[in-house]
């Protein structure tokens, strides 16, 4: 929705696909810099690493299970079957896989892994910001969303009066429990650092401040909810 003047109208279709896009490759620039750093994952991706190494099943299939769980999570808390929902769930999970899968080699590819270490801390920090600041448009534009985001939102004005820092707080202790007991259980952790650690503190400050700070008119639509 987009609101100037205390007055509220959809968007566009043009303006919704322009947003889409600015949303959907600062979240796979973002996430292929934190890659590419090597300085820590996001919490979920960390995760899905920790259960790689333990179970032998790749990656990118179990970031695809959690998307799915999330998914049908979505469905249950909102108590109803939105096929359009779920589709654009599914076919967020795709588009970022691929575009994440294209971006990070390129990253790698220019050496950043072998870059000082205080120059990956700073572009680290600058990726997980490009993420948070991805989230809170995307979840304004409520479009297409990645599962686990769109979970997010819904907790957040279901269940959290809006607070965005709570609901993301909470998202995130679940991987970050899973990581911690697969270094519990094997003594070997994966993916974290201080890239992981900034995100888990102060996304969803990030979050909150950027739906007030980038492209300002674009507010959430609480019908869907």
């Amino acid at each position: 929705m987009y609101e100037k003047d205390g007055q509220k109208k959809p968007l566009t279709s043009l303006q919704t696909i322009l947003l889409f896009t600015i949303g959907l490759l600062f979240d796979a620039v973002g996430n292929s810099f934190t890659v590419a750093t090597n300085m820590g994952s996001t919490p979920w991706t960390a995760s899905a690493a920790n259960l790689s190494y333990i179970s032998n099943i790749s990656i990118p299939i179990i970031l695809f299970a959690y998307g799915l769980i999330a998914a049908i999570a979505n469905v249950i808390i909102l108590k109803q079957f939105d096929w359009r929902r779920f589709l654009g769930n599914m076919i967020f999970v795709i588009l970022f896989s691929l575009i994440i899968g294209i971006v990070d080699d390129f990253f790698i590819r220019l050496g950043l892994m072998l870059a000082p270490l205080w120059i990956r801390i700073i572009i680290d920090l600058i990726a997980v910001t490009l993420v948070a600041i991805s989230i809170s448009i995307t979840q304004r534009l409520q479009f297409v969303l990645h599962p686990i985001d769109d979970l997010v939102v819904i907790t957040r004005f279901k269940y959290f009066h809006g607070d965005a820092k709570l609901s993301q707080a909470i998202n995130f202790s679940l991987p970050m429990l899973i990581s911690l007991g697969v270094w519990m259980s094997t003594g070997r952790l994966a993916a974290i650092s201080i890239g992981t650690l900034f995100l888990f503190l102060f996304q969803g400050y990030i979050i909150q401040l950027s739906d007030h700070l980038v492209f300002p008119h674009l507010v959430h639509n609480f019908e869907r909810f």
